[in-house]
């Protein structure tokens, strides 16, 4: 027998079952493995089915020691006929078996927006596929998806993926959005009047900053900024790293929910009807933070690479920053370009604060860095509160 492939994420080991496992090789099949585990000690186990042909009753003896071994045993990409013979011995209700996903290709798909976790595409006209970087994206996807549903049941117009399919070694979910075209595309096709564009994407948002749910029932955004304060402070001198802390602690507790990745690749409009799509940072807070990633997709990426900034929208940066301004403007009920300056400088906090955590913890270069840290100091020294 061929030796086994495996691979690692974080705290998971993927071990490949492939071809036949029967009364000839099922000894073989259960050493290996029993050899992969002990050289990756303390990891949860997942058996990968994808290229698994069939499995015989000495195959199945093999994955109940398995099973008894680690409780937390996982089988995924099963095929429907090997599915069926985990189904028929009661497999399927002692542990986590998995059904293999039809497979997809995205070629002469058309690119409708790119985001931190994925790639989204017009697979037809009725339906849209997100295409995840993340090889083991299935977690990420029933996530998503039950954000999605939570969302729909809050009254949030949003659209809930409705199956999961493979494409080449990664993951997608699929959404059934029936000719709907983004927000950035009405942007790219009208930039000289952006009002119906910035009433879709601003009103939209304002909506769902207006329900509110329970304790607990989604994550706390501000926990997550306060996760970033921690890890900044060293970055900062004290007087600064100090006043940042004292600002992020004064934001209201809040359970109002906010998207946390909002920007106009993740509204679509069907029908003169727009829909938030990508869910998977659905959360609750005070709109500042909102406003924060809403600033750097516009305005705060921008300013150190302006080229991957365009790429992202396909406009120029003139139209994002004129685009983010009249949203802000919407936003707030007002003209004020003092208020909205304030505002902005709160905004900019937030986003700055993201922004510099996100290079310090790639290694971006040190003029990047350096920047966006003299930015963040310039913006704390130019206010009190984040609340407006």
């Amino acid at each position: 027998m061929d030796k086994i492939a495996f691979r690692t994420d974080k705290d998971i080991l993927y071990i490949n079952l492939d071809g036949r496992i029967d009364a000839s090789n099922a000894a073989e099949v259960g050493n290996c493995i029993d050899e992969i585990k002990k050289a990756n000690p303390g990891m949860h186990t997942v058996l990968d089915a994808d290229t698994l042909e069939y499995i015989s009753s000495a195959g199945l003896r093999v994955m109940l020691r398995l099973r008894k071994e680690e409780p937390s045993l996982a089988i995924i990409n099963v095929s429907p006929d090997v599915y069926d013979i985990f189904e028929m011995t009661g497999f399927t209700e002692m542990m986590t078996v998995e059904k293999t996903y039809p497979r997809i290709s995205l070629d002469n798909c058309e690119f409708i927006a790119k985001g931190a976790n994925g790639a989204v595409y017009r697979y037809d006209s009725e339906t849209i596929v997100k295409q995840y970087f993340n090889r083991d994206a299935l977690p990420e996807i029933m996530q998503e998806r039950e954000n999605s549903r939570r969302a729909f049941i809050l009254g949030v117009n949003t659209a809930i993926p409705y199956g999961i399919v493979r494409i080449g070694d990664s993951y997608g979910s699929l959404t059934e959005l029936l000719n709907a075209t983004s927000v950035t595309k009405l942007i790219r096709s009208n930039p000289d009047d952006l009002s119906q564009s910035v009433a879709y994407y601003i009103d939209t948002v304002k909506e769902l900053h207006s329900i509110e749910t329970n304790d607990g029932d989604l994550p706390d955004f501000k926990k997550w900024v306060l996760e970033w304060v921690d890890f900044l402070a060293g970055h900062l001198d004290d007087a600064h790293a100090q006043k940042m802390r004292s600002l992020v602690e004064g934001i209201p507790d809040s359970n109002f929910i906010i998207h946390g990745d909002y920007h106009s690749n993740n509204v679509m409009v069907q029908n003169g009807e727009p829909i938030i799509i990508d869910m998977d940072t659905l959360s609750v807070g005070h709109p500042v933070l909102e406003l924060g990633s809403m600033f750097n997709a516009y305005v705060g990426f921008g300013e150190a690479d302006r080229e991957g900034s365009e790429n992202f929208f396909g406009f120029n940066r003139e139209t994002a920053i004129r685009f983010w301004r009249l949203s802000l403007a919407r936003y707030l009920g007002t003209d004020d370009e003092k208020i909205i300056d304030e505002t902005e400088n709160k905004a900019k906090v937030i986003g700055y604060m993201r922004i510099l955590r996100r290079c310090l913890r790639r290694n971006g270069d040190e003029a990047t860095i350096n920047y966006y840290r003299t930015r963040l100091i310039e913006t704390l020294d130019k206010v009190d509160t984040l609340v407006f």
